[in-house]
Order: structure tokens, then C-alpha cells, then sequence
């Protein structure tokens, strides 16, 4: 940020900018009717290339990761000798590989450029899985699901990156085909025609597709807005003029050319907000990973054959995919997430008591459409109520890990309590209770935030009634010194 747009900020003099103070205070709608044609540009060109491989790079590393649920009903398990507890092992390697490097990937991801790391996180992953399509016993998967998960720990850092890139009330509105490609794979591929096993295509037709996705995350995703500025080269997508708005723009919530500093990293388990969106990131991953793992499994047990069970994995992601939109494009009109993602839990805390409820098929689709729309609309919308609500660089970083270390802890636990079909009941009811527990967190975060922001109102409102600066405006201080806790710092509920 340069010396004047900093002192801009700290002083309040933003308030003359609708937009701007829009972004600070967390009023809602405002920046829809007071955009100029050049931020519409930048916009749209985000929109157009940002957007879609930030969700490419997502649903690529998704795919990746839970795949193997689909391939344990296309016959991986049988064909490799395994017994249900080296499958178990098999997916909890993966969280082991993940939580050792989240924290690095998240705290780094400022010095590592993010076309370069997911990028080569992507190619990785895809080679990774070409390996799991050749493996011949169950060693090479179990290694192999430890890569997966050192790889896809690099990918969530898209999130804090398309902070940078979105205002804080435009990043919402911004995973059906895994099962669609298994049932294609199982239904053509099969290993009289091929010579090779169903669930071997399925890893190479997935990791292939994750190669492809990290080479053009590699050549096309932009930099950080202040790292293009700094360049003062012209960008193949912005134009200069583009490229100093975005940052610009950036600059009213991070600082520019920001480095990692402890002290925010001490600060983030300070701040009691941290352990709620950690408990909240916890049943979010938690309900994700039981889907990608387990999804197949649940529903060949409704009485599904293994080919039409690959076919039928496609509608809960199709519900899933249109309630992320609605949430998403809603949360932003409204500018509130928090509501949003209490239903979230509260739809997916419905389809468990369904599941437990009764064996009946129609009833057990109806369950898992409700549990997939709610565990993915929870996962998409917490990263950005967090992202949104955590000031200071380093600290936003440090709390998205600590929340991911927490949700991966859960998802390992995961992995080892469905062990009774058909029912599942101690697994079902497990998630179910750590759904609804995440769901009083999303209360208690929404109610603890707007507090504190009734407070910083009282406080503001009391030294203009003096006539005094308040010390973080008298002192220019910056939203890297003193995090969310400055005094014109609103959180977005």
C-alpha cells in the first residue's frame, strides 16, 4: 500500500467513498450501484479466468482426493487383495500427508506465487494418481494417498489468493462430474475390453485431467494484484490501468507487499473466533470427506447395483451444485454468510436423521442430496467468512491453517467410524452431532462478531463525541499491525 492510499484508510477519509466504506463497515449492496466501467473490466476479466480456475484447480484436487470412494465400488478393493482395514488405512494416509504441510503451504503461500504452487500442486496430484491406475498391490496406493495429500495441501491457498482479487461482499457469488466419469469409465472401460481393470481408468482419466488443469493454472493464473503493480510490465489479461485498481482495491483490506510476522501468527489463538470457524471447518471437511469417501458405499447399500451406483452418485453433486450457487450469489446480495452456513449445517444435520431414520431407497437418495448440498454449500462458504473476517495477513493465513488442521483431524476420525454396514449408524451419528455442535459455532461466531462490531461503534462514536483520533487513526496504524482489531475494522456477519 503507498504511504497516501495508507493514511486514506487509517484516517476515515474513505468514508467520502461509498465503496470503500462499504468494504470497511460491511454495509451491504452498496458497491453494486458504484462501479465504474474500468472496475466492471477488472471484474468481468477476473470473472472470466480467475474464477474458473480457481474452481478448476478445487474440483480437480476434489476429484483427486475422493475418487477412491468410486473406485472401492468399481472392484479396487477385491482386485488388490485388501481388506477393509488397509481401505480404511488407504484413506486416512491421505490426512496424514496433508496436515504435515498444510500450516507450511498456508503461511508461505505469500512467498511461493500462486500460479507456480497450485499449479505444480496440480501436476503433482495428477502424476500421483496415474501412479494409483498402475499400482498392483496395496503399498503403492497407501504411499501414493500420502503424496495425494502433500500435493492437495498446497490447492486451499486459492482461497486467501481470491481474497486479494475480490472485496469482501463479492467473493461468495464466485463437483457433479466425478461420479458421471466413473459411470462412463465402468460402463465402456471394463477390463475384458481393456486389459485394464475399471478403477485403474478412473485414476488415469482423473490424474490426467489434473495435469491438464495444473499446466493452465501454471501459464494462466495472474499473480497477487501488488506483485503485478511492482512488475509495471503490462499483464497478458489486465491492462496497467486494471492492474492499479485491483491493487488499489486490495489495499483497503491488506496491507501491500505484506511478509509473514509471528507476533499475528501468536494473535490468531488469541482470538477466540479461531476456535469457532476451526470447530465449524472441522464438521465442514468432516462431512466432505465421509461424502467423497463413502457416497458410493452408501448408496450401493440402498440396494443399488455398483453400475447404477456410479450413476446415482451424480445427484446429490448436481443438488449440491445448484445450493453452493443460490447460497453463494445470496450471501453476496446480502452481504452475510453466517446464516447462510448455519443452513447449511442444518440440511445436512436432516439428511443423517434420515439416513438413521429408515432403510427406505427414495428416503436414503433424498439423505444424501440433503447431507452433499449442505456439507459442500458449509465448506465453500466458511473459508470466506473466515477470509473476510480475519485482518492481517500472516493471521488470515495462520487461522485458515489452523481451521484446515482441525478439519483434518476430523476427517481422519472420519475414516476409521464407518465400520458397520448397511446402517452405519455410529458413523451417521457421529457427523450428525458434530453438525449440529458446528452449527451452535456458527451462532455463537455470528453473535460474538456482532458485538464487536456494536462495540467498535460505541468506542468510535464516543471519541468523535470528544472530539479525539482514536489511537489506531492518531497513529496510522494498519490492519497489519493491529489485525481485525482496528477500530474501523467491521466484521461481515
Amino acid at each position: 500500500m503507498t504511504k497516501s492510499s495508507d493514511e486514506n484508510f487509517i484516517k476515515g477519509e474513505v468514508a467520502h467513498d461509498e465503496i470503500v466504506q462499504s468494504e470497511l463497515i460491511g454495509s451491504p449492496g452498496l458497491h453494486n450501484k458504484h462501479k465504474s466501467p474500468l472496475e466492471k473490466r477488472l471484474l468481468l476479466k477476473a470473472d472470466s479466468v480467475i474464477l474458473p480456475l480457481a474452481a478448476l484447480a478445487f474440483f480437480a484436487s476434489y476429484l483427486d482426493r475422493n475418487c477412491i470412494g468410486n473406485a472401492r465400488v468399481m472392484g479396487l478393493q477385491v482386485d488388490l487383495d485388501m481388506d477393509d482395514s488397509q481401505f480404511y488405512n488407504c484413506l486416512t494416509m491421505y490426512f496424514i500427508g496433508y496436515i504435515l504441510f498444510v500450516g507450511f503451504a498456508n503461511v508461505t503461500s505469500r512467498k511461493f506465487k500462486p500460479n507456480r504452487a497450485i499449479g505444480c500442486a496440480l501436476v503433482f496430484l495428477g502424476i500421483c494418481l496415474c501412479g494409483m491406475g498402475s499400482a498392483q498391490n496395496y503399498a503403492t496406493i497407501l504411499a501414493l494417498r500420502i503424496m495425494l495429500g502433500f500435493g492437495c495441501s498446497f490447492v486451499p491457498i486459492i482461497t486467501v489468493y481470491a481474497s486479494l482479487w475480490y472485496k469482501r461482499d463479492e467473493l461468495a457469488s464466485r463437483t457433479a462430474f466425478g461420479g458421471l466419469i466413473a459411470y462412463g469409465i465402468q460402463h465402456d472401460l471394463t477390463y475384458t475390453v481393456t486389459g485394464r481393470h475399471p478403477w485403474a481408468w478412473l485414476f488415469l482419466i482423473e490424474g490426467l485431467l489434473a495435469v491438464f488443469a495444473g499446466l493452465l493454472v501454471l501459464v494462466l493464473l495472474p499473480r497477487f494484484p501488488d506483485d503485478l503493480r511492482a512488475r509495471n510490465r503490462k499483464h497478458w489479461l489486465f491492462t496497467k490501468e486494471e492492474i492499479d485498481l485491483a491493487a488499489d482495491r486490495y489495499s483497503t483490506y491488506n496491507t501491500a507487499g505484506e511478509k509473514i510476522q509471528f507476533g499475528q501468527i501468536v494473535a490468531t489463538f488469541k482470538d477466540p473466533k479461531t476456535y469457532l470457524f476451526g470447530m465449524c471447518q472441522g464438521a465442514s471437511v468432516l462431512g466432505v470427506s465421509v461424502v467423497g469417501s463413502f457416497l458410493p458405499t452408501f448408496i450401493v447399500n440402498l440396494g443399488f447395483s455398483a453400475l447404477h451406483t456410479q450413476l446415482f452418485s451424480i445427484i446429490p453433486y448436481a443438488c449440491a451444485f445448484f445450493c453452493v450457487i443460490f447460497a453463494g450469489i445470496m450471501s453476496d446480495r446480502w452481504n452475510s454468510k453466517g446464516p447462510f452456513l448455519f443452513f447449511g449445517y442444518v440440511i445436512g444435520c436432516i439428511g443423517y436423521i434420515l439416513l438413521l431414520s429408515t432403510p427406505n431407497a427414495i428416503v436414503g437418495i433424498i439423505a444424501v442430496c440433503l447431507i452433499t448440498s449442505g456439507c459442500y454449500t458449509s465448506i465453500i462458504l466458511l473459508p470466506i467468512w473466515l477470509a473476510i473476517n480475519t485482518g492481517g495477513f500472516t493471521k488470515r493465513g495462520s487461522a485458515w491453517a489452523f481451521a484446515e488442521l482441525v478439519g483434518l483431524c476430523f476427517s481422519i476420525m472420519g475414516t476409521r467410524i464407518y465400520t458397520e454396514p448397511p446402517r452405519f449408524t455410529k458413523g451417521h451419528s457421529v457427523v450428525l452431532s458434530l453438525n449440529a455442535l458446528a452449527g451452535l459455532c456458527a451462532v455463537a461466531s455470528y453473535y460474538w462478531m456482532r458485538y464487536l462490531n456494536k462495540k467498535k461503534d460505541g468506542i468510535q462514536a464516543d471519541y468523535e463525541a470528544r472530539g479525539v483520533l482514536h489511537p489506531h487513526i492518531a497513529s496510522h496504524a494498519t490492519l497489519e499491525e493491529v489485525c481485525d482489531n482496528h477500530i474501523t475494522f467491521r466484521y461481515v456477519l
